[in-house]
């Protein structure tokens, strides 16, 4: 965990601390005071834990997020008690996190602490591989394959999709994902789950109008299945 790089969007003035803080745990942080220099720092560094305050110079946060989006990214956004429907925004553009601005700096040390934790979990399970159909989900890889194309997903779509792969054929309930997946998130409600159900289903190509791989149990939540041959 220690030597782990972090992106910290926001003006750098205000920023300075939680740079602070988080350098103080052995992390390289590189900073970036704008919309376009996180654009540009997306391009030219390797990070894993993106921090978003919603609220730059040049642009709004959430619109930042799809750019700095990567395999093995994790996204933090800061909100502000009125950035409500960007926070709605946010979701569908797949944040990971949320966390309420002004944002104590060890709290926030907590949660990029907490990133690290949950990663180390999913490569910890016994080695190998699930397959459904012509998936196969490495959880050592953290990778996805979909015949013999790499399907990348953010780590939060992986974890969703290692979920429900781990027991095909079982309902989860919404509210059940959201406890596995998003843990105790004050912003995250159960239409997030839909949201995130979405996206699976297009990256994977599971038509979303006649899913055969992420299926809808009405009243209940979802489950994923073999498709059918």
């Amino acid at each position: 965990m220690n030597g782990s790089v972090l992106l910290v969007i926001g003006d750098d003035e205000e920023r300075l601390h939680l740079r602070r803080a988080l350098s103080g745990e052995g992390w390289r942080v590189i900073p970036a005071g704008s919309g376009a220099q996180a654009r540009q720092m997306a391009d030219r560094q390797e990070f894993e834990v993106a921090v978003v305050d919603n609220r730059l110079p040049d642009e709004r946060g959430f619109q930042v997020i799809s750019a700095v989006q990567k395999p093995g990214v994790s996204t933090v956004a800061l909100l502000h008690d009125e950035d409500t429907m960007d926070r709605i925004v946010g979701i569908e553009l797949g944040a990971d996190y949320y966390m309420r601005s002004p944002v104590n700096p060890r709290e926030l040390v907590a949660r990029v602490k907490q990133i690290f934790r949950k990663r180390e979990l999913v490569g910890s399970g016994p080695s190998g591989k699930i397959y459904v159909g012509d998936l196969e989900i490495d959880q050592d890889q953290v990778q996805v394959r979909k015949g013999d194309k790499e399907v990348l997903l953010s780590p939060r779509e992986f974890k969703l999709l290692y979920t429900l792969a781990r027991s095909p054929g079982r309902v989860f309930p919404r509210d059940a994902l959201l406890r596995q997946v998003w843990g105790e998130d004050e912003y995250i409600d159960e239409r997030t789950v839909n949201v995130y159900v979405q996206r699976l289903r297009n990256k994977l190509g599971d038509n979303p109008t006649a899913p055969q791989l992420i299926e809808t149990v009405r009243g209940f939540g979802y489950r994923l299945v073999k498709p059918k041959t």
